[in-house]
């Protein structure tokens, strides 16, 4: 069988995760072929929670703004017991947000697709629907696949293939990579539906009797999505439909009267796994998404969880692809994505298991300790600020995972965390702005704090236009009373000087109490493997 195309990426799998990395890729000019089996884009809202990480990553490529036209804001939780309240935690409440986006956006996932696929068609690189991979096998340097095409087998050839394809990945199962884990006990439902007549727009979880019950408000008058645990009953026939009828008793039960639901416009069972791929890369292929790890809904980490792998993995394949970055670089995605990946899911699995198949015995305990713990933390704004931090996934660090290099005394941000949102006045250009606005042209990121002259600026800029001409961007903040916020971050003083190198996905690299370009030379070649225009570069 001939090859009947070649790519540098296939992407397979057209869901949030494939979507992003495709788009990408885009941004560091290499184009990729993304694949999906379905006839065309989801038209069910599925996962419904974006997260603030996930926004200020759709905002770095210009699309926040769109999906937030079309979701909810969530600025509160309620978790309700099985008689009353148990407790109600407040974003408002937080006194200085880390984030531009101190909220849960509800929107459904056909949504966020959509403005995924209409970016990428504006690039010319439009989804390939009905294509269903059949086989995988690669070797050290290319990888080649049969799909499944207009009723007809196509041999494929790519030099680097992504399985952003779902739970039941077929790329993870051409690979051999062992899905670990272990499936929740019961089954689930999905309903997208109309209530008349209630206007709490917070989010709601309702703990009855060894069951689960959330309501989420959605955009639009009325349109609420809940999520919650089937009946026993219904739980055995696993492959049946059902409707609302089934889930009403249930659902009046857990919120203590009859709902006035109007209409179900969707409802759908499905069951819950937390597992982990033992590998998330081997040889030319690598997983993202959900082929990468599954957990509890809780938190509503796991879409948000493959955007951001989308996002880590493609500077560095980009880099490769493009001859910059020597291949060892990908070995980082692993070493950075894997323990994040591990921690969402112990953390998710405690969570879930508060609300499911409790002892009748133990319902009353965990009642109390949900009223004190949700008083507590409503009261204790620091406390809040770290639940919303690591719910929204801004909390997430690389420290220790090789690509992070801290030459610095201050030990509040540290190499290998997100860069801090913090507002900047522009001293060049008198405007309020702020860091993560500095990071929206691809590429690295040099920022530069304190008293440097106007000299040394110049060589500074001679060196980067050198070396880094389109891969790296300067900017310069000198102190100013009115930037004190950023300098009290970085743990600068007035007279001081730091520098601080950021990466493509708006993680600090590298960081210094002083200024010496050869150190940052150093770091960009012998940490990220980074290969100047003088040097040939190698056929990876």
């Amino acid at each position: 069988m001939e090859i009947a195309k070649h790519t540098d990426v296939l992407i397979v799998g057209a869901g949030p995760s494939g979507l992003m990395m495709a788009a990408q890729l885009l941004r560091f000019g290499i184009q990729p072929t993304i694949i999906d089996a379905k006839p065309g884009p989801d038209r069910n809202s599925k996962a419904i929670a974006v997260h603030a990480r996930t926004l200020e990553l759709l905002r770095q490529l210009g699309l926040a703004d769109q999906l937030l036209a079309d979701g909810f804001p969530a600025y509160g939780i309620q978790v309700h017991g099985r008689k009353k309240r148990k407790g109600r935690i407040l974003f408002t409440d937080i006194d200085q947000p880390h984030t531009a986006f101190p909220f849960v956006l509800l929107v459904g996932q056909e949504k966020t697709e959509k403005l995924l696929i209409d970016r990428l068609t504006a690039h010319a690189c439009p989804v390939s629907w009905a294509t269903r991979l059949l086989s995988l096998r690669q070797d050290d340097r290319i990888a080649t696949v049969e799909v499944l095409q207009n009723g007809g087998v196509q041999r494929w050839q790519c030099k680097w293939l992504i399985g952003a394809d779902g739970a039941n990945s077929t790329v993870r199962d051409c690979l051999k990579i062992h899905f670990e884990g272990k499936r929740y006990p019961g089954a689930f439902f999905l309903a997208d539906v109309h209530i008349t007549g209630i206007q709490n727009r917070l989010i709601n979880f309702f703990l009855p009797q060894n069951s689960l019950l959330g309501i989420f408000p959605l955009a639009g008058e009325g349109r609420y999505r809940l999520v919650g645990m089937l009946p026993e009953k219904e739980n055995r026939q696993t492959g049946s439909a059902i409707n609302y009828t089934d889930i009403k008793p249930l659902v009046d039960e857990a919120v203590g009267f009859s709902l006035p639901v109007s209409q179900c416009h969707w409802i759908s069972r499905f069951v819950v796994h937390r597992r982990m791929a033992e590998q998330f890369a081997r040889q030319r292929c690598f997983l993202i998404g959900d082929a990468a790890h599954i957990h509890a809904p809780i938190g509503g980490q796991g879409m948000n969880s493959g955007i951001q792998d989308a996002v880590n993995l493609a500077w560095k394949l980009a880099g490769v692809i493009s001859g910059r970055m020597v291949p060892r670089i990908l070995h980082s995605y692993e070493w950075e994505r894997m323990p994040v990946a591990r921690s969402i899911i112990r953390v998710t699995d405690s969570a879930f298991g508060l609300g499911m198949r409790l002892r009748d015995w133990l319902s009353p305990l965990r009642d109390l300790l949900l009223t004190i713990g949700m008083r507590y933390i409503g009261r204790n704004p620091r406390l809040l600020q770290k639940l919303f931090d690591t719910a929204a996934q801004l909390a997430i660090h690389y420290r220790k995972a090789g690509l992070a290099v801290h030459h610095a005394t201050g030990r509040r941000v540290q190499a290998g965390d997100r860069l801090p949102f913090l507002s900047v006045f522009d001293e060049k250009t008198k405007t309020q702005t702020d860091l993560h606005r500095w990071c929206e042209k691809p590429g690295f990121v040099l920022l530069l704090l304190g008293t440097i002259s106007h000299h040394h600026l110049h060589i500074i800029g001679q060196w980067m236009r050198q070396k880094y001409p389109r891969e790296m961007h300067l900017y310069y903040l000198p102190y100013s009373p009115r930037n004190q916020p950023v300098f009290d971050a970085f743990e600068i003083k007035p007279d001081g000087t730091k520098t601080v190198l950021i990466r493509p996905d708006m993680h600090i690299g590298y960081i210094n109490d002083m200024l010496n370009v050869g150190l940052i030379d150093t770091y960009m070649e012998e940490v990220i493997g980074w290969k100047y225009f003088g040097n040939l570069p190698e056929n990876p």
